[in-house]
């Protein structure tokens, strides 16, 4: 097939030069270079009076000539491009060797010898193929996995986007990984990482292994990780045993490489600020009328005058007017905006610098990086240090030996954001929030004192918050023959963490005419807290490896190892209280003990593990792991627990029998594997559990109660593993010269044994319930990837999409439940005994989704009255709207029908605007205790997608990463101030709720303000009792997402104009972190979860790499 070369000549023409560029800037390094520079013995210097000779030639691929591609003369600068033709000419010396390459396409070496004329032929670049994934305890080739892995090459993410940890980076990456932020606050703000869906009661987070050794994934500088492994089923993840049931994720960092030394530098400034905020009321006039209404709704008279209502409405027109104490009006008479108080925006550094060379015999890499993240609420944010060391020597042939270093330093803000945040929805627009340093009081005469200043919960303990790790692996690698290797690993790691926070006094003032309201906090009443955590752990680890090749065709490989693990972790803590002055804040300095605090605790496991790997021709594989755990936890009897596994692949484009699709087919593998793991409850289990334990107990004595130890809790000495057994069925299909690449898993995972405390009778005194393994749960699910890169002239491009589906259903729990109607017409249920809690909204119950959604639903009617349609003639979404639907309710209570809470028709019972829930069990009671039903959901996604598109033209790159999640709901109960139509003096009122709620007066139908088909409930004065806020569905929110999580804009100056500004490399970037999100939620960010958290940031970052 012959190609358009008039087409393809510029873009090949020009990534040619740019290679030929690259080439010869490496070929003419500077050989008094200081760095360190591997020997190189094979590279031929030409004399320029050495006997030339001319060479000629064509490059081709499978489909014909190729333009642009570079001819290099092997260690000279002596080179040239290929012509649209593909043809080149060049002068050689005679015992020259032409280096052949192009963009997508393997380096070919041709020696010159006694030719003058070439026929060169390259190939794609297998990479797809070859590529090397990090498994447990080594690597493999991807082509050979047997297991369900995915891998990400993290190293790129890290380079582009401005990430301030590695957790949230990988949302959207993977097929079967749900990663979900929790929070936007600096320093707390990692997602929750689940590894297909949910399979248990109890910690439900991964294993995660950095450079083999357990620890925190966001701890590590991102910029210091060079790839990520996510184990999937149990063939890839049972070589770890009792903590693999959740998944492994495998971290690793970079390493040292032989070579010249190079120094990089990646920094980047953002712009950050609030991703969505929920709207609150902000003009306090409005704000006191929809009040007043909420009492008028209820019978009650007026709260806020007229007078007040209308000065307000005056002085806000003239907002810098001065009032009588030379007070501007937008302070004496405020409209404030809290969450623009509270929230703000940010300005985050993070700059990061590597040194990466040495030797054949030594390597070495070394990295600092700082992160100063103030976030976007004052007092709030963190400064970040760490550095790391990773360096590796061959000491002989036989021998290498090698550290991985790694510490970092944290230092927060002591700002009390989760107080701030409680009270956010518990203030009014009616006190400003900060004025000379001092906090508003409510202006308004008829405010309640109650409405807060919610800067001054921020700012009420002032303090500092230490996070200090160390962590240092030293390693050796003995080879005594070829094919056999014995690694020795040892890791210590220390962990710190001191916090110090003191009262930090403040005064309360109305601004209007400068009364102070609430004096600052005397130094006696004043106090401080310390708290400190010390934590030390080791892992040992002996790891024997062989590997053999049988006569060309059998490839043997076995493993066997051995892993100790200890750790313990001290706590100390004290609150004192009365302060000598308000600037002296040590524990030594306050006078009275408040309480004092403190404890230990320790964790050990032993486990011995082996993998036998075996492949024919690499086309029929097999792998067999196993792995004996034992547990500290447990009793001895029971904390030993064995867990094997076993996968086969079939590489059917390896057979003969597809000789004719190698033309088009690049592999194609079948995967089944079938295995066990286990889990041990992670922190949700204590460590002496299986021990009847002391704790603190109050008893009486001479009429007081005194502070004294008791045996708190029932023994279970036969506590034990959760085990889960998982079979996966899998496909890999790479097409058209890897161009296209598609994978897709089937999976089951059982699992047993699951620790759960059951409730007691109070009989039991003081004694909490022991916990044991009776629970079981099933999770099934499909994972799905599909890839495809290719090139368009001199446009390069790739599109990648996943999708899961990942359901589960617990088998085993408390019981069946039985519900339903006796003989004697009686209704029966069972749901106290076998459910979790029976005024949970969501309690586990056995056969159902774990954490399904248990609540009432409203109502649902015709609309067609009492008379032509009896019980089924209410409103058609259940809210009491017209008169019409008002008559069929006193109908239906004239019929011995009743409405739960409220009962009665009135305006403070049942009235219009008022919702009315469904008789589920047919008992003649609308909204009892008996009609809650399940809903079919829960708060996990059943759903995860992502889909990354990147394309690069002439230096040119763009690239985008969306995540998203559905099949989920969150409950958002009543929440004065946000979502509910109730009011309470001195509490915020939604704005959502404010613009779209129902009013209707029967004694005045033509009110301006009648709003028959408004989204909400009519507006009512209290918090609870009223029809609008039960617990039901009508609080259950659509929680389906789809983010825009990265966009990224970079440019790469090429190779000869980074040369001539002292460069190797040198990349620009504009980078978009949380861009947009689609979703129906109407909260704050789906996300992060039902309630209003600390927001997640939206950052526009402006970034360099550069090498040297």
């Amino acid at each position: 097939m012959t190609k358009d070369f008039n087409r393809f000549y510029l873009s090949k023409m020009f990534m040619g030069a740019t290679m030929l560029l690259t080439s010869v800037g490496v070929a003419s390094a500077d050989p008094a270079n200081p760095g360190i520079e591997v020997p190189v013995t094979d590279v031929l210097i030409v004399s320029p009076q050495q006997a030339r000779k001319t060479v000629t030639g064509t490059v081709e691929d499978a489909m014909g000539p190729i333009a642009g591609a570079n001819i290099v003369e092997k260690g000279t600068t002596n080179g040239t491009i290929t012509d649209m033709d593909g043809k080149f000419t060049l002068d050689v010396a005679p015992n020259a060797i032409l280096v052949v390459s192009f963009i997508g396409y393997t380096e070919q070496q041709v020696p010159v010898g006694n030719q003058t004329s070439f026929t060169i032929q390259i190939k794609e670049d297998s990479q797809a193929l070859d590529e090397v994934v990090v498994v447990g305890y080594g690597t493999q080739k991807k082509v050979n996995l047997t297991g369900s892995v995915s891998s990400v090459d993290f190293a790129d993410q890290a380079l582009s986007r401005p990430i301030t940890n590695v957790s949230n980076a990988l949302a959207g990456l993977s097929a079967g990984v749900q990663v979900m932020q929790s929070s936007g606050q600096p320093g707390s703000d990692g997602s929750k990482i689940r590894i297909r869906g949910v399979g248990t009661l109890n910690n439900q987070d991964p294993l995660v292994l950095i450079d083999g050794v357990e620890g925190a994934m966001d701890l590590v500088n991102p910029q210091d990780i060079e790839s990520i492994s996510v184990l999937k089923d149990a063939a890839s993840s049972s070589i770890y045993g009792s903590r693999a049931a959740n998944g492994v994720v495998l971290i690793t960092t970079k390493k040292g490489k032989a070579g010249k030394l190079s120094v990089s530098y990646s920094g980047r400034i953002s712009y950050a600020q609030p991703t969505n905020l929920i709207d609150q009321v902000t003009d306090y006039a409005d704000y006191m009328e929809w009040l007043n209404e909420s009492f008028e709704n209820i019978g009650q008279p007026n709260h806020f005058a007229q007078s007040t209502i209308d000065l307000w409405r005056e002085k806000s027109k003239d907002p810098n007017g001065l009032n009588e104490h030379g007070v501007p009006n937008y302070i004496a008479y405020p409209n404030t905006d809290w969450q623009d108080a509270l929230f703000g925006h940010g300005l985050i550094n993070d700059h990061n610098v590597s040194v990466n060379g040495g030797t054949e015999k030594l390597r070495i890499l070394m990295s600092a990086g700082y992160l100063d993240n103030p976030g976007l609420v004052d007092q709030t944010g963190i400064r970040k240090y760490s550095l790391r060391a990773n360096i590796e020597a061959d000491v002989t042939k036989w021998l290498t030996v090698g550290t991985r270093t790694f510490a970092s330093q944290e230092d927060k803000d002591a700002g009390n954001f989760d107080n701030a945040n409680n009270f956010l929805r518990q203030t009014t627009p009616g006190l400003y929030p900060e004025w000379n340093g001092q906090y508003g009081y409510p202006e308004a005469p008829e405010e309640s004192a109650t409405a807060n200043s919610i800067l001054a919960f921020l700012n009420a303990q002032d303090g500092k918050k230490q996070k200090t790790n160390f962590n240092t692996t030293l390693y050796s690698r003995i080879s005594p023959i070829k094919g056999l290797s014995w690694d020795f690993n040892l890791n210590y790691k220390r962990y710190w963490e001191d916090n110090q926070t003191w009262t930090n006094p403040y005064e309360k003032v109305k601004f209007s005419d400068g009364t102070i309201m609430s004096p600052a906090t005397e130094p006696s009443e004043m106090s401080t807290y310390f708290y400190n955590r010390a934590d030390y752990s080791y892992t040992l680890q002996n790891i024997l490896r062989y590997n053999i090749t049988l006569n060309k065709d059998h490839d043997l490989g076995a493993l066997l190892g051995y892993e100790e693990y200890y750790y313990k972790r001290d706590t100390r803590s004290a609150n004192k209280k009365g302060l000598i002055d308000s600037s002296i804040h040590t524990p030594g300095s306050a006078t009275e003990m408040v309480s004092v605090g403190g404890g230990a605790f320790d964790r050990a496991s032993r486990s011995f593990f082996g993998r036998i790997n075996y492949a024919y021709k690499s086309r029929y594989l097999f792998e067999a792991n196993l792995r004996h755990d034992g547990n500290a936890r447990y009793h001895r009897d029971y904390r030993w627990g064995t867990f094997p596994s076993f996968s086969a692949a079939w590489r059917i484009s390896e057979e003969s029998f597809m000789l004719n699709t190698k033309n088009w087919l690049d592999n194609l593998k079948l995967r089944v594997s079938y295995g066990s793991v286990g889990n041990n409850g992670g922190d949700d289990v204590g460590e002496y559990e299986y021990q009847s334990t002391y704790g603190g107990s109050k008893y009486p004595f001479g009429g007081k109660l005194i502070s004294g130890l008791a045996s708190t809790s029932i023994a279970n000495s036969m506590l034990s593993w959760e085990t889960s057994k998982m079979t996966n069925v899998g496909i890999d299909l790479n097409a058209l010269n890897n161009r296209l690449s598609f994978t897709m898993d089937a999976f089951v995972k059982n699992t047993t044994g699951i620790l759960f405390t059951p409730s007691i009778y109070l009989t039991a005194g003081n004694k909490g319930a022991p916990r044991k393994n009776i629970a079981e749960m099933t999770t099934k699910g499909v994972e799905l990837s599909l890839g495809w890169k290719d090139r368009i002239e001199e446009v390069s491009y790739s599109i990648s999409g996943n999708f899961s589906y990942t359901p589960n259903k617990i088998k085993k729990y408390k019981g069946e439940l039985v519900a339903g109607y006796d003989e004697n017409g009686e209704w029966k249920s069972n749901i106290g005994d076998v459910a979790s809690s029976t005024s949970a909204v969501n309690p586990v119950i056995e056969d159902r989704i774990m954490k399904e959604y248990y609540v009432r639903n409203p109502y649902k009617g015709s609309g067609k009255g009492y008379a032509a349609d009896g019980v089924n003639g209410g409103p058609t979404d259940g809210m009491i709207r017209t008169e019409s639907d008002m008559e069929w309710m006193k109908a239906m209570i004239d019929a011995g029908h009743t409405f739960m809470p409220n009962k009665t028709i009135s305006k403070d019972k049942i009235w219009y605007g008022d919702y009315i829930y469904a008789d589920a069990n047919g008992d003649g009671i609308y909204g009892g205790s008996d009609d809650k039903e399940f809903q079919g959901v829960s708060s996990d996604p059943k759903y995860n997608f992502g889909l990354q598109m990147s394309a690069a033209w002439r230096g040119f790159d763009i690239s985008m990463n969306w995540a998203g999640a559905a099949g989920f709901k969150l409950y958002w109960g009543a929440s004065t101030g946000y979502n509910s139509p109730t009011t309470r003096v001195g509490v915020a009122l939604g704005t959502d709720i404010a613009n779209d709620h129902y009013f209707y007066n029967p004694e005045n139908p033509s009110d301006p303000r009648t709003n028959l088909y408004a989204q909400y409930g009519r507006l009512v004065n209290g918090e609870s009792g009223y029809q609008n806020v039960e617990t039901s569905s009508l609080y259950l929110f659509n929680g389906n997402y789809l983010k825009l999580k990265n966009l990224t804009f970079g440019y790469t100056l090429p190779a000869h104009i980074s040369k001539k500004i002292f460069t190797d490399n040198l990349r620009v970037y504009v980078s978009i972190e949380n861009v947009f999100n689609i979703t129906k939620y109407p909260g704050q960010d789906p996300e992060l979860g039902a309630y209003p958290e600390y927001t997640s940031l939206r950052q526009f970052a402006f970034g360099a790499n550069i090498s040297f």
